[in-house]
């Protein structure tokens, strides 16, 4: 594991101005690929082309319905049948939020967002750390909220009615 905070990222957005534009991609099948189209997005703040984003046309779905129909219907986050998802989700989420908490990647983030939308330094910093502060609801195991139910007495004894949400 890298020591830079920023290793995930795939562009700067601090020097983000076009040349060349940021090349964004499809992922299918867990593999990045290029659509036969793209598209560029213009830069908000010179007129320039700042990314250069997939374009997907019809003929090009199958791949994407392939990798979506070999996905199993049940059981992946199934609390019955997986448990320990919610434990490395809980260990995802606390690592998120350490590296949200560092300077450089909320700084990072804020100015992802301003490079996209009209706001302010203050008001995209106030995204980041919402976000970040939403997060940390989740961190350890209390992921495992998401999967909270319910459970309902029925009209015979030791009839019950139970769901999750």
């Amino acid at each position: 594991m890298s020591n830079d905070p920023l290793a995930f990222a795939t562009l700067d957005p601090f020097t983000l101005n076009g040349e060349p534009p940021a090349q964004m991609y499809n992922l299918v099948n867990g593999q990045w690929v290029l659509p036969k189209q793209c598209r560029e997005v213009r830069d908000p703040l010179n007129g320039g082309p700042m990314l250069t984003v997939p374009h997907t046309q019809p003929d090009e779905l199958d791949p994407f319905i392939e990798s979506l129909a070999s996905c199993p219907k049940t059981g992946l986050h199934n609390p019955f049948k997986n448990v320990e998802r919610y434990l490395m989700y809980g260990k995802i989420c606390t690592k998120l939020v350490m590296a949200l908490h560092t300077k450089e990647v909320e700084d990072f983030f804020t100015k992802c967002i301003q490079r996209v939308m009209p706001k302010s330094e203050g008001q995209a910093r106030g995204e980041v750390i919402i976000t970040r502060q939403f997060i940390e609801n989740f961190c350890g195991d209390r992921v495992r909220f998401l999967a909270r139910g319910f459970s309902n007495p029925g009209d015979h004894h030791g009839q019950q009615s139970n769901g999750y949400r």
